[in-house]
């Protein structure tokens, strides 16, 4: 607009020629404190102008229209030039490397659960977060709550008798006495609604694989492979071969040789014959330890338990989940002579060496119950 007469300018307030009107604005003003979009010359507020990669200033939605900014560096990028990885853009310096379908990546952007529970006290002493999913069917009703600290699913997979429906329940991430209230509320719950489980249901154990490295968690399959016959002894007849959760057979020279991530990957997925991704249901997750879920929860699996709702089965499990896993992580800072002196020991030794005497004994109640019963 030309100039005219004196009036208000609505960003200084003085009595000045007007070069713009709605907003009115005097010329110092608009030049030191506005921008005009590029693109539809929308005059903005200099607090709510977007510059783009070629300097010039845009309104936020013909930013978004024309420009991304990387998710790792925050680069702004002509979208011209943008790579999208798991729907998240980078710049071409940025872009995420492929790496057997990019498991490393996906593993190095994980994080911890938000709504983890961490505790402070340690009765029930396991210090690494737990995440369980329990398989269980329930009466039919019209609606029914969760277990707190608990989210439900309807799992297909599950086979219910008449008047029954199947559920999945999967617990937050908790570790210590808060992981012991988590299992707790589970058994409020149960006792409320009559839960039960049949042959058709499963109990999977998540720790949190985050912290440790591809050496330790190969360690890990190295005590599993080692204590697997024990371990499967404890388990009834349905879990013996089963689908869901074959056995884990890597080759324990192969393992002690792992120092890389690129070398855990390669053996794994290569032994369960699938192609490393992130997929959720990649074959490679149906191993009685599964590997596959450390590159798409951050975690490890153990699927072997029959299904159970008993917090004396639970907990037990738990702990001898935990102390397999203390065990390789020592193991893992051994040197290779050092560790093949322990798997060289009697397995009897080796319990010793590994489990609680309290633990121990409830392991052999176990495996002398299911004797019986294949007998």
């Amino acid at each position: 607009m030309s100039k005219q007469e004196k009036c208000i300018c609505s960003s200084c307030y003085e009595k000045e020629e007007l070069v713009h009107k709605e907003p009115d604005l005097c010329e110092y003003c608009l030049d030191e404190y506005y921008r005009s979009c590029t693109n539809c010359n929308h005059l903005m507020d200099m607090d709510y102008v977007f510059w783009g990669s070629d300097d010039f200033a845009y309104c936020e939605d013909c930013y978004h229209d024309f420009f991304s900014n990387c998710t790792s560096c925050g680069e702004c990028v002509d979208n011209d030039y943008i790579e999208y990885y798991l729907d998240e853009p980078y710049c071409e310096g940025c872009t995420p490397v492929e790496r057997e379908g990019n498991l490393i990546f996906n593993l190095e952007n994980k994080s911890i659960p938000v709504n983890s529970r961490k505790s402070e006290t340690f009765k029930f002493d396991i210090k690494t977060l737990v995440g369980l999913e329990v398989e269980c069917v329930i009466p039919s009703a019209d609606s029914f709550d969760s277990p707190m600290y608990w989210n439900s699913v309807n799992d297909g997979s599950i086979s219910p008798p008449d008047g029954y429906c199947g559920l999945e329940l999967v617990s937050t991430p908790a570790n210590g006495d808060l992981l012991m209230e988590n299992i707790d509320n589970l058994m409020l719950w149960k006792k409320r609604y009559g839960a039960d489980v049949n042959s058709s249901c499963g109990f999977h154990v998540h720790f949190n694989s985050l912290d440790m490295s591809a050496r330790e968690v190969a360690y890990v399959g190295i005590v599993y492979k080692n204590f697997q016959n024990l371990l499967k002894d404890m388990m009834p007849r349905s879990r013996q071969s089963s689908n869901w959760c074959k056995d884990f057979q890597i080759e324990v020279d192969s393992l002690e040789m792992v120092y890389e991530e690129q070398e855990l990957i390669e053996i794994y997925y290569d032994y369960m014959h699938s192609t490393p991704t992130t997929d959720k249901y990649n074959d490679a997750r149906y191993c009685a330890l599964n590997l596959h879920s450390r590159y798409y929860h951050g975690t490890i699996e153990f699927r072997l338990h029959s299904a159970t709702i008993n917090k004396y089965k639970i907990t037990s499990w738990i702990s001898i989940l935990n102390a397999i896993i203390n065990k390789s992580i020592e193991l893992s800072e051994f040197s290779r002579e050092k560790s093949k002196k322990w798997l060289s020991m009697s397995i009897d030794k080796q319990m010793e060496d590994t489990f609680k005497p309290d633990i121990i004994s409830y392991m052999k109640k176990r495996i002398d119950k299911f004797k019986l019963e294949r007998s």
